[in-house]
């Protein structure tokens, strides 16, 4: 997705990764190796098929990934960590990166993308707290800061219980 001839969207590509995880420290810093979210993503690669960066002039911006998960038994995404450059934050660019990862997505046939995060910004874009259901996680998580978006509302909506486990092929 083109924003303008200096700022575009497009998938990651394995050269991305150094620049990403610069990103990623800067960011987050060791304490990111904490995060009940990261034991889903550790030992394991990311979708890079399906995870997105932002360009503007040259230079990565931005970047958010995407992770197989299973969910009540079903296969899943597990979206994050987004990540933006601090120069760029606070002007957009992290919810359009969001946006268009998230039809992009949709476009290719997943249904459900989870994520840990705060209600207030991903809400703008569709998520929902899974609310009152049981929610069996690896690891400690507020359990508020599970959110979710279901594109044809199988999993999670018709779930008393929802379970979260790493996906092995």
């Amino acid at each position: 997705m083109k924003m303008n001839d200096s700022i575009f969207i497009r998938k990651e590509q394995e050269i991305d990764n150094t620049e990403i995880n610069t990103l990623y420290t800067n960011s987050f810093g060791p304490g990111r190796y904490a995060k009940s979210a990261f034991r889903y993503r550790e030992k394991y690669d990311h979708l890079i098929d399906i995870s997105q960066v932002l360009i503007c002039q040259n230079k990565l911006i931005g970047s958010v990934r995407f992770w197989n998960i299973l969910v009540n038994n079903k296969k899943s995404l597990l979206l994050g960590p987004i990540v933006m450059h601090r120069d760029y934050r606070g002007q957009g660019f992290g919810k359009r990166l969001l946006k268009d990862s998230i039809l992009n997505c949709k476009n290719l046939g997943h249904n459900l993308i989870i994520l840990v995060g705060d209600l207030s910004y991903y809400s703008k874009i569709g998520f929902k707290r899974i609310g009152q259901k049981k929610i069996l996680f690896e690891g400690p998580v507020n359990y508020e800061r599970v959110l979710y978006i279901e594109f044809n509302k199988s999993i999670i909506e018709h779930s008393a219980d929802i379970k979260i486990n790493k996906f092995i092929d």
